[in-house]
């Protein structure tokens, strides 16, 4: 039985529904409101959160993993969602889903050294998994080690031969080094690999570009702003192309589709 211990007064709990003129040691009414008391803001947490999903039990356990990571994210708590990746590395080592994630959200934390750390140890659990392996050079080739970065994504072509992710971004390090004529190779065997890739007809139009080949730049950049229409990068790559190649009209609807991409 609850009983009230202290007698009330108006503007006190009366505010939340307490009657003001019980006394002390009277018996209270069982209320509806326990849970809300308990939990007053459960409403505004993800089921997922709170509890298992039964429509999740058959799925595997990094799948449930990654929603939970997904929901925690959703509600601004990245440390928390790095929390539970470790977690769950820590009893499966090898787990590249797994391990992928935590290092974007460490990337995206600022934390790209340990970011690194994470990607040599899921790299050593697996014996040289080469997705890791075209993810950690990604990673040393945007943070400017581009040596580093070429050594990693080549080791891992030599294993994995038709990635493109790993002919990508070898081809992007070298495009960021100045190295033109050495990246298209790559990035046109990456278009190879996948036509349907708008980043790669991206990236091979900018090296075309670079390179002072406007007609084929242009052909590649138009492909890439069909394949990607949401994509900013590419309007903007055009607006200034075509202004280069004196059509300025033509190029302010590119730079006006690139600001409307970008909204």
């Amino acid at each position: 039985m609850h009983l009230h211990s202290r007698r009330s007064t108006p503007g006190d709990d009366a505010d939340f529904g307490f009657d003001p003129l019980a006394l002390e040691g009277d018996a209270r009414e069982v209320g509806a409101d326990e849970g809300p008391a308990l939990f007053p803001f459960a409403a505004d947490f993800p089921p997922s959160l709170l509890a298992e999903s039964s429509s999740r039990v058959d799925e595997p356990h990094d799948a449930r993993v990654l929603v939970r990571v997904r929901d925690l994210e959703g509600l601004g708590r990245r440390l928390d969602a790095i929390m539970v990746l470790r977690q769950s590395l820590g009893e499966e080592p090898g787990n590249v889903r797994l391990r992928h994630r935590l290092a974007e959200l460490l990337e995206a934390s600022g934390e790209e050294d340990t970011a690194l750390e994470e990607l040599e140890a899921g790299i050593r659990a697996t014996r040289g998994n080469a997705a890791l392996k075209v993810q950690r050079g990604a990673l040393l080739a945007r943070m400017g080690r581009h040596p580093e970065a070429e050594q990693e994504l080549r080791a891992a072509i030599a294993t994995t031969p038709d990635s493109v992710d790993a002919a990508l971004h070898l081809g992007l390090s070298l495009l960021r080094r100045g190295r033109h004529s050495d990246a298209l190779p790559e990035l046109e065997r990456a278009q190879s690999l996948d036509p349907q890739r708008g980043d790669v007809a991206f990236h091979l139009g900018e090296a075309w570009y670079h390179g002072g080949q406007l007609d084929r730049a242009l052909q590649n950049l138009m492909r890439a702003s069909e394949l990607a229409p949401e994509d900013p990068r590419a309007y903007k790559l055009l607006g200034r192309l075509l202004d280069r190649m004196g059509r300025t009209e033509e190029a302010m609807v590119m730079h006006r589709k690139a600001r409307e991409a970008g909204h």
